[in-house]
């Protein structure tokens, strides 16, 4: 099972981008295999909270590491133009010689949508998702790509250089449990992000104190019941990643390694160290989280 670190939300000094370098160098130096940065636009409904922009950010995070596997967690392919998408995607492999993950969600903010004019209701966004994930595809191959679609239509377009991945970069799907199409979604790509969706957060919008990354970690029993399900579904032998992001910091040696034994056993392939970004003044604290190294388990 590799192990990374997710940094979400870009936010307070992590929208700083010597930050994020320098979070980023001290992750690859400390032996983690992935670093992992998330995709918002506007968090915040009324706009103060500054956030980085993840393709500007990861292009200069691959040019600052050399072997640690990067990329963002998750990208709403719903509000990027795919063709945009894939140029930039194809530019930070190449940067990072092939070294990125595309991990991608319909988009859970509504007011990333809303608040420049465009529609959030999920159906459209899922269709949005699964065109723009097919027209990605076929420029990452080097097709010259027909496409006509519900919502996009692409004519003879050739996107090059290609990524240096083979066929295609690796495409990582979160997907809210307990329902099932993000679930059917990523079992047709290359791994899948689950995450639950919390009742108190469904109905309520505010979570008080409670710590999101507790609210949103699937437990291993949920995580065999994802591999079971979307095993059924595929008709390939190729990898198939499934990445659990949550938190060790705080526990002691045995209960770290119970907690990661148990994640494996039940089939997650990449273990994501959810990082305390949420909250400001947090950063040398969590340098030294990373410094110290990946959890022993």
């Amino acid at each position: 099972m590799k192990k990374g670190v997710l940094v979400s939300p870009t936010i307070h000094e992590y929208s700083d981008p010597a930050n994020l370098w320098e979070l980023a160098k001290c992750t690859e130096a400390a032996d983690w295999d992935g670093f992992f940065i998330c995709d918002h636009l506007l968090l915040d409904p009324d706009g103060f909270l500054a956030l980085a922009d993840p393709s500007v950010m990861l292009g200069a995070i691959a040019a600052v590491t050399d072997k640690v596997i990067i990329g963002s967690m998750v990208t709403p392919v719903s509000r990027r133009r795919p063709w945009k998408l894939a140029k930039e995607f194809a530019s930070v492999d190449q940067l990072s010689n092939g070294r990125l993950r595309i991990g991608v969600g319909l988009g859970g903010m509504d007011q990333e949508f809303s608040n420049f004019g465009e529609d959030p209701d999920k159906r459209v966004l899922a269709k949005k998702t699964d065109e723009g994930l097919t027209i990605m595809e076929g420029l990452h191959r080097g097709d010259a790509v027909d496409f006509d679609g519900e919502i996009y239509q692409v004519k003879n377009a050739r996107l090059l250089p290609r990524p240096v991945q083979r066929p295609r970069i690796p495409v990582w799907v979160a997907a809210m449990l307990p329902a099932k199409p993000g679930q059917r979604r990523a079992a047709r790509w290359d791994g899948i992000m689950p995450h639950v969706m919390p009742k108190l957060l469904e109905e309520t919008q505010d979570i008080g104190d409670t710590d999101m990354r507790v609210l949103m970690a699937p437990s291993p029993e949920q995580i065999r019941e994802v591999v079971e399900f979307t095993s059924q579904l595929r008709d390939t032998d190729e990898p198939f990643d499934v990445i659990t992001s949550g938190i060790t910091a705080g526990l002691d040696e045995p209960t770290t390694k119970a907690t990661l034994q148990a994640y494996r056993d039940a089939g997650t392939t990449w273990w994501l160290e959810w990082l305390d970004c949420g909250k400001p003044g947090t950063l040398e604290q969590v340098l030294e989280q990373v410094q110290a190294g990946p959890p022993v388990g």
